[in-house]
């Protein structure tokens, strides 16, 4: 059995957790879930899906072929969680994440103490170790892992840019994005330009938080289905914000979008891209100056 180790270290607070949602935690399911995301928007089927990671379908339920380990998490001793007003552009990646686990009117859920993330900075390492042969689909594997590292983020709000990581081994990045760019139904990406980067994560977050509150829900409501995500039908935003720690130690981020009939359902498909009409370039939008009251 052939075993590949990866290094991790986290960019931005990820809320990742078992049966105890008050203690954050990396799990092997959800990383392996990502990894399954992945592949099917990389053009997976369901068959093949299920020959790689198993499946649980009665008595044709298969085992999968590989196991996936987490070990040496190493979380860093700051664990403040921000301070926010629902009135403030970040409410959009923040809220969900202070009241999962509650139906209490203004309550904060289990996950909003300094417990329930893990924050910027936490190091981990994921051991992937294959119990039988891929066959043929491991070039397909390969790639949804290359993409998962360069790209992907774990635990709650991933798609709005919580839970991204920097992994030692991710293959270049410039060279992952041009890949998904030249895929048969390719992958949109929309990288931030002038500025280009930012000091920390939690400047890149209020950007990008920016651009999605005041631009994309603006013209995108959640009551309605569309790649962003929707309320009725319940659908997972299909988009997805993603920062990016630069070779400097700054953040950068972009914003990416995989073809719909991968991961959409009817309902919220478009005939282009959502991402098509947009450039995240100059600065951030802002809020609608309020008329005065004479």
């Amino acid at each position: 059995m052939k075993t590949e180790s990866f290094d991790f270290e986290l960019i931005t607070p990820c809320f990742c957790a078992g049966a105890n949602q008050a203690i954050a935690e990396i799990r092997a399911p959800s990383i392996r879930g990502q990894l399954r995301w992945w592949f099917r928007a990389l053009g997976g089927n369901a068959k093949d899906e299920a020959f790689l990671f198993g499946s649980a379908a009665g008595d044709s339920g298969t085992g999968s072929r590989l196991r996936l380990n987490v070990s040496d998490v190493k979380p860093t001793a700051s664990r403040n969680l921000p301070s926010f007003s629902p009135n403030d552009a970040q409410s959009y990646v923040w809220h969900y994440a202070s009241v999962s686990g509650t139906t209490v009117k203004g309550a904060k859920g289990p996950r909003w103490q300094p417990q329930g993330a893990l924050p910027v900075g936490t190091t981990f390492k994921v051991h992937l170790t294959w119990l039988r042969p891929a066959g043929n689909l491991k070039p397909a594997f390969d790639e949804a892992l290359s993409a998962f590292l360069a790209l992907g983020t774990v635990g709650l709000r991933a798609t709005r840019g919580l839970g991204a990581f920097h992994c030692k081994q991710t293959a270049n990045l410039d060279v992952v994005i041009t890949s998904l760019g030249k895929k048969a139904n390719p992958f949109t990406i929309r990288r931030r330009s002038d500025p280009d980067d930012f000091s920390d994560y939690a400047s890149a977050l209020k950007d990008w938080a920016a651009w999605l509150r005041y631009r994309l829900r603006k013209e995108h409501k959640a009551e309605r289905p569309s790649p962003l995500g929707s309320s009725d039908p319940r659908q997972t935003s299909a988009i997805r914000f993603r920062p990016i720690r630069t070779n400097n130690g700054r953040v950068a981020w972009l914003a990416f979008e995989p073809p719909g009939s991968r991961v959409l359902g009817t309902e919220s498909r478009r005939h282009s891209p959502l991402l098509s009409g947009y450039n995240f370039a100059g600065p951030a939008p802002a809020p609608e100056a309020k008329p005065r009251r004479y």
